[in-house]
């Protein structure tokens, strides 16, 4: 307690600017930030409360040098000496610094670095637009490394000035340009590695709100790994560099090619696996249709009626000469009982006047016309006399 009431009594230690670097700086949920303040000598412990923070244009990060403003407290519960912050400052930056920060975490607040207002990257861009010089090496860059990953790639340059006055306004223009195209997938927005100053454009407000609005995915890639600036913090995507920057939009077209190679290889295989079961299914079908086809039972049949009229002709041979036989023998029986026969050994017909046949005497009559049939003809005749035996 005394060593709290000599430190809060004592005006040394009520207006202080403390440098140094700052190590295990936490910022949790109640808006607080907790840090520590270390340089050769010694480690201070600071606070910087809610209501201070809201008004200060500097974040602590690890590593930061800063200087620090505020008084100097013992904390109760542990009876260590922290210094309360009431400000915060870039140790050796002037205010452009301190502006920067400011209009940061004014930005941040209206949303325009939002993880969810982000545009996704296309998987495979066909037409995209870079907007950088065309005489910097970061133009280069990403001609040759498109080349290399898929040269179908179209790259459509919108020039623009990079560095220097009048930098941030040409690459808005160069922004609005690219807008006005309905078939870009993407944008990348790229600038080469030099001093902080070269990037300061980069952190214009109007180019970082020009990046929030544009309607396609905008991946930027500029300066350094290290190097970071407003319009990384805008961009739907933020790569170290400009290569890293095309790598990420283009994908590999060589990887693509070998897997499409892989995939075709093995679809001609199930192509010719398939073809194969077909004609073999095709063989065995023609060998059962030959087997059971309507021309091979017409052949089959066509013999056996061969076979059948061959048969048949033996038959009817063998019964000809048997009927012709026959016909010989009843001719022969014929003619002996023919009364022709008879005739021919001197018997006549006598036919009554009638044309019947008369076998009796007494059916005659004196004067009855009658004929007489002998072997060799007819003759006409009249009864004379009629003489019963």
């Amino acid at each position: 307690m005394r060593l709290a009431q000599h430190v809060q009594s004592v005006d040394e230690f009520r207006d202080l600017w403390v440098e140094g670097e700052v190590v295990e700086a936490r910022a949790p949920s109640s808006g607080h930030v907790y840090f520590t303040l270390r340089d050769p000598v010694g480690v201070l412990r600071c606070t910087l409360f809610a209501t201070q923070a809201m008004n200060v244009a500097l974040t602590p990060r690890d590593g930061m040098k800063v200087l620090a403003h505020g008084y100097v407290e013992v904390y109760p519960r542990t009876g260590a000496c922290q210094l309360r912050v009431d400000d915060l400052r870039p140790a050796g930056a002037g205010e452009a610094a301190l502006r920067l920060e400011a209009l940061r975490k004014r930005l941040e607040a209206e949303g325009l670095f939002r993880a969810d207002r982000k545009k996704e990257p296309p998987a495979h861009p066909r037409r995209i637009g870079v907007v950088t010089s065309p005489d910097g090496a970061a133009w280069r860059d990403i001609q040759a490394i498109v080349a290399r990953r898929d040269a179908s790639v179209e790259l459509v340059l919108a020039h623009a000035a990079v560095q220097g006055p009048g930098a941030a306004e040409s690459m808005i223009a160069a922004l609005d340009g690219l807008a006005q195209l309905r078939d870009l997938d993407a944008v990348i927005l790229a600038r080469g590695g030099g001093a902080s100053e070269d990037l300061w454009p980069f952190n214009d407000e109007a180019l970082v709100r020009a990046i929030a609005r544009f309607p396609r995915p905008l991946v930027s890639g500029v300066g350094h790994e290290s190097d970071t600036t407003l319009a990384d913090h805008a961009a739907d995507l933020r790569a170290p560099t400009p290569s890293a920057a095309v790598e990420r939009l283009v994908p590999d077209a060589s990887g693509t090619r070998v897997a499409l190679a892989r995939l075709r290889q093995r679809i001609d295989t199930r192509v010719r696996e398939a073809a194969d079961r077909r004609r073999s299914r095709l063989r065995e079908a023609r060998r059962l249709i030959e087997r059971r086809a309507p021309a091979a039972r017409v052949g089959l049949l066509r013999q056996r009626l061969d076979e059948a009229r061959r048969a048949a002709d033996r038959a009817m041979g063998r019964a000809a000469a048997g009927r012709r036989q026959r016909l010989v023998a009843s001719r022969r029986r014929l003619d002996a009982l023919s009364p022709l026969a008879v005739l021919g050994r001197g018997y006549a017909i006598v036919d009554g006047p009638d044309g019947r046949v008369r076998t009796s005497a007494r059916s005659f009559a004196e004067g009855d016309a009658v004929g007489i049939r002998l072997r060799d003809g007819r003759v006409a005749a009249t009864v004379r006399e009629v003489r019963p035996s």
